[in-house]
């Protein structure tokens, strides 16, 4: 009888496998039961005949392939007892010339247990007609098919089945990741031998197939444990899937040979496997999981890198485990800390990132890593960093209590698999610099009971991560040739390298930056030891062109510009303003974004494992990135550890992140001129959102301030709207005059009148920035606030050199406004020039300031006929003024550079024309009049006024001065009014918080 399903069953990849849910039994355990059941069954006291023999249960063929490519000469059985091993009495066959296999096969096991191919050094692979040379095993998960069916096993198959194991997924799951990861178009179960297979998925096998002989004999050669050896290849394939897709793509064009070693040399890079560090590398990945903590507040020690007690920085996790939301997660704070020369270094974030619904801007330290869910024993644990990175990881434990200090951190700083890079790090992401030199601590210090020091390894930026950084925008040429930040993706092609002009020559001025790829060595001691790569855009045409350019030390000039391939982009849309997500970090909308479509240069993602991209966000245009899926290993202490090292070297507990603050009283300033400390204006809003009427309002104060020649400057508004309902002044001294509402659709009020909704409001933090960086980025934002430009927002960094060396303080933050207009009011111009004179003749020449006023609409009406009455000779005493501007130059030498649009009447059939004149050089006197427009007009009576209105203006004319002219009789007089345009696209505007205007102000010696 086989005794082996009596056993507890282990893979000999060292870890316990989950049995069915029915038990396993051998085929001869099947005949042998049916046999005591049949003696059993007689009552007769008689000698009996002898039983027939039963019948055998009923068998069914399982045929397949195994391949690499096809490998003859392996040892292929069904594995009915789950341990991952050939067996007696398990069904096997060896593979032929072709490597098919049959396999008879109780009906009872048939679809519940996986294939495993054991494949031996002498295993002859029919594609290179020679032997593996080294011995691994092969799997076929369970197909679920009860009948005779057809299994295909290869390496594609062997690792939907691990991770299916490992992980706790489903079989489809499993497939459907490896399918991702590898960007295979077929499935990775499928037969990619047969006709018609697919040559991806084969190259992908064999690819792997590599990986797994070459790590098996760099492990031979070492002598690595066959457990150890087991762990090591499952690594090497398993959490390499990203690896392989990224040097396969970057290796197109060369043999089939040729691309698979540079897969191994790639996985080995990365796995940091050579013969002098295979051994400690397996070892580390076979290490057995521990005993983690259990749950509670934690503290998770992420980073460190020591210098002295003035210089260091460090990254830890800190939460409650045992918070569990309905899901079964829980969240975990970041908080970083560098120290420079005795001196904080603040943390600046400031990136917006996509959870797969909408964009969110990620916060500084307060709960940036989401929805953790612990690992279990057929599970890893799971996380959402920023709401957008999702990951995966398992870890290792190891108890430190009594070990010594220095031997512990001799041990992370020889750990032999790499992290991502950082001060603790070497170049290749290895530990070699984690915490303080050894030597530094005292030589008897050890850790007390409780320590513990847990190596992770994770699986990040699963499926991808997009961020934008808000941080980081090129400048590029406009249609009208100056350099300026884009605000929409279509002003890129302003920068199209050599896509348009073949001849052109590649410089800073007509490419932009993508990013610096490192280089192993650089001959050339005037250049830096990185390729800049650089991109031409036609963004009509969705063409890229990239180039890779070298780059000298002494003024950082880009030589040497090689083009390196062209590409096509695609323009989308990715998140809706209608699902808004508000914090305290702002409110996120919907972006453009500008990605390569094809033909992104793969060197770059398989030594970089990001993809740039361009959004257009927030009324400019970012840099984004999307982080590929990779893998990583890491090395934590928990707080018990962490307490008794930071002690020893006399390094102060962290400071424990807090809830931002998302209401509360704030200042907002929106504007912002300055010439000098005599000579400057602001605008400014404040309010305490904390104080909300029962609608979730709160009020705010609208701040003026101009001061000229060093004496301040009274503002009155002068001005009067129409709510609907009243005609309103609106306050001069701005007490209450914007009702803000807390809640979606976040509107704001303004005059109780203007009506605006708030689309998207990133915030940046600007802890610790450098003043003179950040005025600098505000004047160069693209876009205007109203009908003013940003080149000219507050003082001029290089008139005003002390900005370059003060720096905004902690609580800082800047954000980037965007505004819809929802209604504008018809309003009423009540400065004592927007009172309305007439001629008191046709042909009269006195001076205009002794005309009188005029009293009504009709007296308007009847003084100004222009030559709609009648024929007349046209100038400014018989038509109103209704608008002026300025050209760039004269029209002519005639006139001035004023051009000035008037209207005249005709009471009979209420009708109107428009014309346009300029102003004469010699006595600036109206002239030159051309006819624009005839219309018509209406009056109506609105809250005692009445208003005249236009049924159109001329042709532009609201487009172009974004309001359209009516005039109103109100108390005995006629004045201007007018009605601003409502705008079709987001207004977008820069405020600095309450924090960062008072520095600011304190460094121009404005107080």
């Amino acid at each position: 009888m086989n005794t082996h399903s009596n056993r507890r069953a282990h893979s000999p990849h060292g870890r316990a496998l989950r049995r069915p849910a029915r038990a396993a039994i051998s085929l001869a355990t099947a005949v042998m039961l049916s046999a005591m059941l049949a003696a059993c069954s007689s009552s007769d006291d008689a000698t009996p005949e002898p039983p027939a023999p039963p019948p055998p249960p009923p068998l069914v063929t399982i045929s397949g392939v195994l391949a690499d490519g096809p490998l003859q000469g392996a040892l292929v059985c069904y594995d009915t007892n789950n341990n991952g091993i050939c067996e007696a009495g398990e069904a096997s066959a060896t593979s032929d010339v072709d490597g098919k296999f049959n396999l008879q096969v109780a009906e009872f096991f048939v679809g519940r247990h996986t294939v495993v191919a054991q494949v031996p050094a002498t295993a002859i692979d029919k594609d290179t007609a020679a032997a593996v040379g080294a011995a691994f095993t092969l799997l076929a998960p369970p197909t679920g098919t009860a009948g005779a069916h057809s299994v295909f096993v290869s390496p594609l198959t062997t690792v939907v089945a691990q991770i299916s194991a490992d992980d706790g997924k489903t079989l489809a799951q499993a497939t459907a990741e490896v399918q991702s990861a590898l960007n295979l178009s077929v499935s990775p179960l499928a037969d990619f031998t047969a006709a018609g297979g697919d040559a991806g998925a084969a190259l992908a096998a064999r690819a792997l197939g590599a990986v797994l002989i070459e790590t098996s004999k760099l492990a031979n050669l070492s002598s690595v444990p066959d457990a150890q050896k087991a762990m090591l290849l499952r690594n090497a394939t398993n959490t390499q899937l990203a690896q392989v897709a990224d040097s396969l793509a970057a290796s197109v064009g060369g043999t089939a040979a040729a691309r698979t070693a540079a897969v191994v040399s790639a996985v080995h890079e990365n796995l940091n496997l050579v013969a002098s560090t295979v051994a400690a590398v397996a070892a580390q990945v076979a290490k057995p999981a521990g005993t983690a903590d259990a749950p509670g507040p934690f503290i998770s020690v992420r980073r460190f890198a020591y210098t002295d007690a003035n210089n260091y920085s460090y990254t830890v996790f800190t939460g409650d485990s045992s918070q569990l939301n309905t899901a079964g997660e829980y969240v975990a704070n970041e908080v970083r800390k560098t120290q420079t020369a005795g001196a904080d270094v603040p943390y600046n974030r400031n990136q917006v990132y996509w959870t797969g619904t909408a964009w969110q801007t990620c916060n500084l330290q307060w709960q940036v890593i989401t929805a953790i869910k612990a690992a279990t024993a057929t599970t890893p644990q799971t996380a959402a960093y920023c709401g957008g990175q999702r990951s995966e990881s398992r870890a290792t434990v190891e108890d430190l209590g009594g070990k010594t200090l220095r031997e512990v951190l001799t041990q992370m700083r020889a750990y032999p698999l790499a992290d991502g890079t950082g001060a603790h790090t070497n170049s290749a992401g290895l530990p070699v610099s984690w915490g303080p030199e050894p030597t530094l601590v005292p030589a008897t210090a050890v850790f007390p009971a409780g320590a513990k020091l847990s190596a992770r390894t994770g699986r990040v930026d699963i499926g991808g991560t997009d961020r934008i950084e808000l941080t980081t925008k090129a400048s590029v040429r406009w249609a009208d040739g100056v350099f300026r930040q884009a605000t929409t993706l279509e002003q890129y092609s302003g920068m199209p390298g050599n896509l348009v002009d073949a001849a052109a020559a590649i410089t800073t001025s007509n490419t932009v930056f993508i990013f610096d790829l490192p280089l192993d060595a650089q001959p050339d001691a005037t250049l830096e030891s990185f390729k800049r790569y650089r991109a031409g855009f036609d963004v009509a045409g969705l063409k890229i062109r990239f180039y890779a350019c070298d780059v000298r030390k002494t003024d950082t000039a880009n030589l040497n510009c090689l083009p390196k391939g062209d590409g096509t982009l695609a323009i989308s849309t990715q998140g809706s303003n209608s699902s808004q997500v508000t914090n305290a970090s702002g409110i996120t909308g919907s972006a453009r974004l500008l990605r390569v479509a094809s033909g992104y240069p793969a060197e770059l993602t398989a030594r970089l494992n990001q993809q740039r991209f361009f959004a257009e966000y927030a009324g400019n245009v970012f840099r984004g990135v999307r982080d590929l899926e990779r893998t990583r290993f890491d090395q934590r202490l928990n707080k018990t550890a962490w307490d008794a090292l930071r002690t020893a070297l006399n390094i102060p507990a962290h400071v424990e992140a807090v809830a931002p603050l998302e209401n509360g009283p704030g200042v907002t300033l929106r504007n912002f001129s300055f010439t000098d400390a005599l000579n400057y204006n602001w605008r400014t809003f404040d309010g305490d959102s904390n104080l909300l009427d029962g609608q979730g309002r709160y009020g705010a104060n609208e701040n003026r301030l101009t001061v000229s020649a060093g004496v301040v400057q009274p503002f009155v508004r002068n001005r009067s709207y129409w709510t609907g309902t009243e005609w309103t002044g609106c306050a001069s001294d701005g007490r209450n005059v914007v009702s803000v509402n807390t809640k979606a659709p976040f509107d704001a009020l303004y005059c109780k009148a203007y009506l605006d909704e708030r689309l998207v409001s990133p915030v940046l933090t600007l802890d610790g920035r450098r003043m003179s960086d950040v005025v600098s980025d505000i004047r160069a934002f693209g876009g205007k606030d109203g009908t003013s430009t940003y080149g000219g927002w507050g003082p001029s960094p290089t008139a005003n050199p002390a900005l370059a060396s003060a720096f905004f303080p902690v609580g800082s933050t800047m954000d980037y406004r965007g505004n819809i207009g929802k209604s504008t009011p018809l309003a009423i111009a009540t400065a004592a020039g927007d009172r309305l004179r007439v001629a008191p003749a046709f042909n009269t020449t006195a001076a205009f300031d002794t005309w009188p006023f005029a009293q009504t609409l009709d007296d308007l009406v009847a003084k100004y006929p222009g030559d709609v009455v009648a024929p007349r000779s046209l100038n400014g005493n018989v038509a109103v003024f209704v608008h002026g501007y300025d050209l760039a130059a004269a029209p002519s030498p005639l006139y001035t550079r004023r051009v000035e649009i008037r209207v005249a009447f005709d009471a009979i059939g209420n009708k109107a024309r428009f014309y346009q004149n300029n102003r004469a050089v010699t006595t600036n006197f109206t002239a030159n009049y051309t006819q624009l427009l005839d219309t018509t007009y209406s009056v109506q009576t609105m809250g005692g006024v009445k208003v005249l209105s236009f049924a159109a203006l001329p042709a532009n004319f609201e487009a172009d001065f974004n309001f359209t002219r009516h005039f109103a009789e109100r108390d005995g007089s006629v004045w201007y009014a007018f009605k601003d345009r409502l705008p079709s696209t987001p207004g977008w505007t820069i405020r600095l918080n309450g924090t960062a205007f008072d520095a600011l102000r304190a460094a121009l010696g404005i107080q």
